[in-house]
């Protein structure tokens, strides 16, 4: 019995020792965390410093943890994205942590190069998910699970051209202005102001029936951004009056360049655009001979001052070998409110954590952006942010708004049976949909 209870006392000795051996290995050994992005702005705007919040990131996540290097590939672009990680893929090499876009999020999902992180966002108790705006979440969701969590928002508003309203004695509408003033204002400037014939100062620019179908509570796909969903009351009356808009133009074109010369009352644009342009210096290339501002969308008979929603996200490879690492990264660029206050000062988005854009920070960046007028638009971004539309982009998201473009573009500028031109529309795409399924 004695030799025994030396044996087992030898091999308990033995495991503490081995444990204690590799867990010094792993605290000391030189890991590597290989992260995927790209280099400038997701929006499509200048950017100065993109790598800025990246590298300030993996300098205080290296900090913290000294025997991690996070390396990413610098001098990618946007564009070579997407196949850049689909090669990773086939490589079997993908990065530990990846931005995720919102077009790449489905197929990224389904095809299980995501990692399913509702295990750790249950377990992890420094990590609550009612910090985040509910719409750029629910970007992050397949069904019910979760494959990456929001990093960057940027909504959808309309742009005013305050100086043109001004010339033509017109208020700037209020945050809860309606489809019926929108268009008695696009209505009493479009004009032909130099008497040669030809309307030359308009309304609107590339206000879409996507726009319309938004701000009157419709949607165009269901939940999970699989079904459409158009054949509704909704959807018919956000066509109608896009078609009642158009006509106004009296078939003169509109180009991007009207309203930039300052003769467009209004345009809908991503924030995004708004916060490169309006501030010094972007301002002095673009929008230089008018002022303007940003108001939320105006609201159809059915439905609210909503916008919709676009989220840059980041993801997990299921692949990892550094899962639990790559996990604080992950919350460090996401849910860290340092990290999220430096897109406001870096960026040109508008951050995803709730207290982030209600603090006094973000109030002194938004006004140095000249975003703070009479309005206090803090609470104005903070209902942007909570009643928007979060745009789900399934794998066939893009070719499916092909087809619905064309045929709506088509029956905005005809005098087709409205309804029955978008219960045809969604006929074709539900035949389309189950083809390539």
């Amino acid at each position: 019995m004695k030799r025994k209870h030396k044996f087992i006392f030898a091999s308990v000795i033995l495991g503490i020792a081995v444990c204690l051996l590799g867990a010094f290995y792993y605290h000391t050994r030189t890991i590597t965390l290989t992260l995927g992005m790209f280099s400038g702005s997701n929006w499509d705007v200048p950017s100065a410093d993109s790598y800025r919040i990246i590298d300030e990131t993996i300098q205080e996540f290296e900090k913290k943890h000294p025997n991690v290097n996070v390396k990413y590939v610098s001098g990618l672009q946007k564009e070579e994205y997407a196949e850049w990680m689909s090669q990773q893929a086939l490589k079997s090499n993908l990065p530990d942590v990846f931005m995720v876009r919102s077009e790449d999020f489905a197929t990224f999902a389904n095809v299980g190069v995501l990692e399913n992180l509702n295990a750790y966002i249950r377990r992890d108790e420094t990590f609550h998910i009612k910090d985040y705006f509910s719409p750029a979440l629910e970007t992050c969701k397949q069904e019910n699970d979760f494959y990456a969590l929001p990093y960057e928002s940027v909504p959808t508003l309309m742009y005013v051209n305050k100086t043109l309203l001004e010339k033509e004695h017109i208020k700037i509408p209020s945050k809860n202005w309606t489809w019926d003033e929108f268009y008695d204002i696009c209505e009493k400037v479009t004009k032909d102001t130099n008497k040669d014939g030809k309307l030359d100062q308009f309304g609107v620019y590339d206000f879409s029936w996507q726009q319309a179908v938004y701000s009157n509570g419709g949607t165009i796909f269901d939940k999970e951004g699989k079904n459409t969903t158009l054949a509704n009351n909704k959807v018919y009356e956000a066509v109608e009056f896009t078609r009642k808009l158009e006509m106004l133009s009296l078939g003169e074109r509109i180009v991007e360049n009207d309203f930039d010369n300052g003769k467009v009352a209004f345009r809908p644009m991503r924030f995004s655009e708004y916060r490169t342009y309006k501030p010094y210096p972007w301002k002095i290339k673009k929008y230089s001979d008018f002022e303007w501002e940003c108001i939320p969308m105006p609201a159809g008979p059915q439905g609210k001052n909503t916008s919709s929603l676009d989220t840059l996200m980041i993801g997990m490879s299921s692949a990892s070998s550094h899962k639990a690492l790559a996990w604080e990264f992950m919350k460090l660029l996401s849910y860290n409110k340092d990290t999220q206050e430096k897109l406001l000062e870096y960026s040109q988005g508008v951050p995803v954590i709730k207290e982030v854009l209600n603090s006094e920070k973000a109030s002194d960046y938004l006004k140095e952006d000249g975003l703070v007028g009479k309005e206090p638009y803090i609470t104005f971004f903070t209902n942007i942010m909570e009643e928007a539309i979060p745009i789900k982009k399934s794998k066939e998201y893009e070719s499916v708004m092909t087809i619905a473009d064309r045929d709506m573009e088509t029956l905005v500028s005809n005098k087709e049976d409205i309804k029955i031109g978008v219960d045809t529309l969604q006929t074709k795409i539900e035949v389309y949909l189950r083809g390539t399924n």
